[in-house]
C-alpha cells in the first residue's frame, strides 16, 4: 500500500514538473516575428523636442526584465492547456518519465560503479557546471563583440538567458520535489525528503545552452553536433558519478532542451 502511494506520488510530481515547462515552451507566448511596432510620437522623441527622448535601460536591467517575463510565463502555463494538449503531449511525456522513475533504484546499480568510473564521470560533469557554462557563454559574447558579429553576440546573449532561465526553473523544481540522491538512504530516491536530485541541473543547463547554439543560423553543422554530443556526455556523466538517477537526467535534459528551444525562437 505504501509502495503504491509512493509510486502515485512520483507520477503526480513528474506530471506537474513536465507540464510546467513543456506547456510554457509550446504554448506560453506568441513567437516574435522580429518586427517592432512604431512608438507614438510622445514616446519616440524628435529633434524638435529632445526632452521627450527617454534614456535606455542598462543591459543588466533589460536582461533581468527578460527573465522576469519568461518566469511569468512558466508557472501558470498548465492552466492554459486544453484537453488535446493534455492527451497528446503531457500524458505520454509524463507517463514515460514516471515509468523510468519506477526503475531508478535498480538502474543505479546497473553500472560497475568503480572508483575510476566515478572519478572520470565527475571530471566530465564539470563541463556542465554553471561556472563552466557561464564562461562559455561570456566568451561567446566577447568574441561576437570583438568581431563585431551581431549573430555570434546574440547567440551568446540568448545562451546566457537560457542558462539563467534553466537555473531558476531547476532550483524551483528541486525545491518542489525534494528528492533524495542515489547515495542517500540506500538509493531509494524518495521524493519530499529534503534532497535536490530531481531534475539534474547539469543536464538541464547544458541542454538549454546546446539548443540555443544549435538553433542559431550562424552555427555550422559541426558546432551543432558538438553541442548535442557534449550535452549528452554531461548528462550521462551524472549517472556515472552517482549524482543522479536516470529519470533525473531525462527530465533535466528534456526540460533544458525545451527552454533552449523557447529562448532561441522567442528573441527579446
Amino acid at each position: 500500500m505504501v509502495r503504491n502511494a509512493t509510486l502515485l506520488g512520483r507520477v503526480l510530481t513528474t506530471w506537474t514538473v513536465l507540464l510546467l515547462v513543456f506547456s510554457w515552451v509550446t504554448y506560453g507566448q506568441e513567437p516574435s516575428n522580429g518586427t517592432q511596432q512604431p512608438l507614438p510620437p510622445e514616446a519616440s522623441g524628435s529633434a524638435t523636442n529632445p526632452r521627450s527622448v527617454q534614456p535606455k535601460d542598462s543591459a543588466p536591467k533589460r536582461f533581468a526584465r527578460d527573465l522576469w517575463v519568461d518566469q511569468k510565463a512558466v508557472w501558470p502555463s498548465p492552466f492554459r492547456m486544453n484537453r488535446r494538449q493534455w492527451a497528446t503531449i503531457a500524458l505520454p511525456l509524463a507517463a514515460g518519465t514516471a515509468a523510468l522513475i519506477a526503475t531508478d533504484e535498480d538502474a543505479a546499480k546497473w553500472l560497475p560503479n568503480t572508483p575510476d568510473q566515478i572519478k572520470w564521470s565527475k571530471r566530465v560533469s564539470y563541463i556542465g557546471a554553471i561556472y563552466s557554462l557561464g564562461g562559455v557563454v561570456a566568451g561567446t559574447m566577447v568574441i561576437g563583440k570583438r568581431k563585431n558579429d551581431s549573430q555570434i553576440f546574440d547567440m551568446g546573449r540568448s545562451s546566457a538567458r537560457a542558462l539563467a532561465d534553466s537555473v531558476i526553473v531547476n532550483y524551483g523544481v528541486k525545491f518542489m520535489t525534494a528528492r533524495e540522491r542515489p547515495l542517500d538512504n540506500s538509493g531509494q530516491g524518495r521524493f519530499w525528503k529534503g534532497g535536490d536530485s530531481f531534475p539534474s541541473g547539469h543536464a538541464m543547463h547544458s541542454w538549454a545552452v546546446a539548443m540555443v547554439v544549435a538553433r542559431n543560423p550562424k552555427s555550422p553543422t559541426w558546432l551543432k553536433v558538438s553541442s548535442y554530443s557534449i550535452a549528452t556526455a554531461i548528462s550521462l556523466s551524472r549517472w556515472g558519478a552517482r549524482k543522479h538517477f536516470p529519470s533525473d537526467i531525462l527530465a533535466g535534459g528534456v526540460l533544458g532542451g525545451l527552454i533552449g528551444n523557447y529562448v532561441a525562437t522567442h528573441p527579446r
